[in-house]
């Protein structure tokens, strides 16, 4: 399989549109998966709310199939080493702005709002987790 399961999260505050983003996670999780919707105040006391889907692996690897190819690549390209953590995480942030109109894009922009994805790799000892990474991609993009 290569990942055991995954999870995208969204922070909303009280003016963004809270169901057109369940809708979107819905369809970036393949409807199969719950969606955790907690309310809660920013640092400053705003009311916010984290809006969250987990996935077992054969979901999460779904939704990773979902984003353009283009993406991928480019995530190739620039390297993977920043993106995978010592816990085995590989880290993704999609555009949430495409997101809502039915695009997985990654977004490289610190200032966009986004939708954070979480995926647990497989790797198993004798392995890198860089190259798990790495060959999972590959896979998606279809090389």
């Amino acid at each position: 399989m290569s990942i055991h399961g995954g999870e995208w999260r969204i922070h909303a505050s009280a003016v963004d549109e809270c169901e057109v983003i369940e809708e979107s996670l819905s369809w970036l999780s393949g409807g199969e998966s719950n969606i955790i919707i907690e309310k809660e105040n920013s640092t400053l006391g705003a009311p916010m709310q984290t809006i969250r889907v987990k996935m077992k692996s054969k979901a999460a690897l779904s939704s990773l199939e979902i984003l353009e190819k283009d993406s991928l690549v480019a995530m190739l390209e620039n390297g993977v080493g920043s993106r995978v953590d010592e816990d085995k995480f590989l880290h993704i942030r999609l555009s949430l702005e495409r997101l809502v109109q039915g695009r997985g894009v990654v977004s490289n922009n610190s200032e966009e709002s986004v939708a954070k994805g979480k995926f647990k790799l497989e790797v198993y000892p004798g392995q890198e987790t860089i190259e798990v990474a790495e060959d999972l991609l590959m896979r998606l993009i279809g090389k």
